[in-house]
């Protein structure tokens, strides 16, 4: 059985050539050195998404991923990174604080319910719903509690 970081290391490799596939395809649009152009970028993509900290296994040029549709314009500024450089994540992206605000909401939405005879006695719970009310609006202490409720309801409109 291969370790994680041999698994890891595939899926990387994968996904990178996934979106070299992609990004030549769409840079081909362009024409055949766009479509060179999109490769790379989709192969680096592929090397960068979901990693920690990325080793640059050649020297690479990074422009402003906007910019990438006209690359027929010279781009606003480029970044010339060298072979070896270690690219870590400093700041979490949008799209890493969003999945983390989905995993919290979706382990705390419970939907609380009620009890069987919520608001009665326990006496008059226990035979159910309705039943129980109809047993409980019939008791003297029901009686009272409604007559006092009547004639304080009273006393504020006045």
């Amino acid at each position: 059985m291969a370790s994680k970081r041999v698994e890891r290391a595939k899926a990387k490799g994968t996904l990178a050539t996934e979106l070299a596939i992609t990004g030549a395809a769409v840079g081909s649009l362009v024409g055949p050195v766009g479509g060179v152009v999109g490769g790379s970028v989709g192969g680096l993509a592929g090397l960068i998404i979901g990693d920690a900290t990325t080793v640059f296994p050649m020297d690479m040029v990074a422009i402003p991923a906007f910019e990438y549709a006209s690359l027929n314009a010279r781009p606003s500024f480029m970044i010339y990174i060298k072979e070896g450089e270690v690219l870590t994540q400093v700041i979490p992206t949008d799209a890493m604080e969003a999945t983390v605000a989905l995993e919290e909401t979706t382990i705390t939405t419970k939907k609380r319910t009620r009890a069987k005879g919520a608001g009665l006695p326990k006496k008059y719970a226990k035979m159910g719903f309705k039943k129980g009310w109809a047993a409980y609006k019939r008791t003297p202490g029901y009686k009272a509690k409604q007559a006092r409720k009547k004639k304080a309801s009273k006393k504020r409109k006045r």
